[in-house]
């Protein structure tokens, strides 16, 4: 019987979580709402598999950095809300070995930790963007408005606007403000 860990600040998605793995024959050993109390739990009961929120009171990466060093033998599954692929890469590189999104349906989330557990967890790929594109992204995770952008790369403020659409479209974001908060995240 595979034991597991869930770690989120959402005591839905705890409890939600708890109840699709009984039904599949996990045994739920803890359940945590911040990083530093999964941490505590991990070493307490050390699961085979935690389940991970990024975004939560001592998560993110440097929580699940600090987790893989309590926790050296366990697999760790990402599940997060935020829809950045970019998370992904920065999920595996912090030592996780999977990552789905809150978004997937609960026979999604079941293969998913049944495929970390066998060592074959997915990350998403990371869209293919364009130079210019990444040089946009960028400047844009620095904070500066359209017109600033337009006047740094020498291009119109309409060729901005362009690029930013093809962002938006390529990394999933519905608004601008989305877009944003992607690449200001990205920026950290």
């Amino acid at each position: 019987m595979v034991r597991v860990l869930i770690v989120d600040d959402h005591p839905v998605v705890r409890e939600g979580l708890a109840r699709l793995l009984a039904e599949r024959g996990a045994a739920v050993v803890g359940l945590a709402g911040s990083g530093d109390e999964g941490i505590r739990i991990a070493q307490e009961t050390g699961p085979d598999l935690v389940v991970w929120d990024l975004a939560m009171p001592g998560g993110g990466t440097d929580g699940l950095r600090r987790l893989r060093e309590a926790l050296p033998g366990g697999k760790v599954l990402v599940l997060t809300a935020l829809e950045d692929p970019a998370l992904g890469q920065e999920a595996r590189a912090a030592g996780a070995d999977g990552l789905l999104f809150k978004a997937s349906s609960a026979e999604e989330v079941w293969r998913g930790i049944c495929a970390c557990l066998r060592g074959e967890g997915s990350f998403p790929a990371l869209p293919s963007l364009s130079p210019r594109e990444e040089e946009v992204l960028r400047l844009l995770g620095e904070g500066k408005p359209n017109r600033e952008l337009a006047q740094e790369l020498g291009i119109s403020v309409k060729t901005v606007e362009s690029h930013l659409e093809s962002l938006k479209a390529k990394l999933g974001c519905r608004s601008a403000a989305e877009l944003r908060a992607l690449a200001l995240r990205r920026a950290r």
